[in-house]
């Protein structure tokens, strides 16, 4: 394989993180106006970008461990820095730019995606709120004659237990 093959893989990589962060993105919006299916949809488009990223992550390690074993280099780790031990002095710059670029995206992904499982978090919060305040507690909750001295203690009480 040779460098422009590592420096194709590397430049889709950071397009598809891009694309990766604007479904991100979207997720956000899905989530704060409540669209649960249009959020279904946009969850199986995610899962196919990623997919697509670790088949294309595939393939960068696959030209990284050819191009060293062309060098017949001894490393087994194909980084970044490792790489750059073995190309020529022109092309470090380039490479350099599009490790920054995928990690600038990574970076940003991890960001809307923390804030999105946050957001998500706390709707399943408020759903849990207000399903334990629509919930009596049946401790709380008697209803008995005012003649009665001891009231009756029913399992399975309900609110709307009632005889017609």
């Amino acid at each position: 394989m040779s460098v422009k093959a590592i420096f194709e893989t590397m430049a889709r990589l950071v397009q598809q993180h891009k694309e990766l962060n604007t479904m991100s993105a979207r997720k956000t919006e899905l989530i704060k106006s409540n669209q649960t299916k249009e959020l279904a949809e946009l969850l199986k488009q995610e899962s196919r970008q990623i997919r697509a990223i670790e088949q294309t992550e595939k393939e960068r390690q696959e030209a990284v461990d050819s191009y060293l074993k062309s060098r017949e280099a001894g490393e087994t780790e194909g980084t970044v820095s490792v790489l750059l031990q073995y190309l020529p002095e022109g092309h470090h710059e380039p490479l350099l730019q599009l490790q920054q670029g995928l990690l600038q995206e990574m970076a940003s992904l991890r960001s809307k995606e923390a804030l999105n499982r946050q957001m998500v978090e706390d709707s399943r919060q408020f759903v849990q709120m207000t399903l334990d305040m629509i919930q009596p507690d049946p401790e709380a909750v008697h209803y008995s004659h005012p003649d009665e001295q001891k009231p009756k203690k029913r399992d399975g009480f309900s609110i709307f237990d009632s005889k017609a």
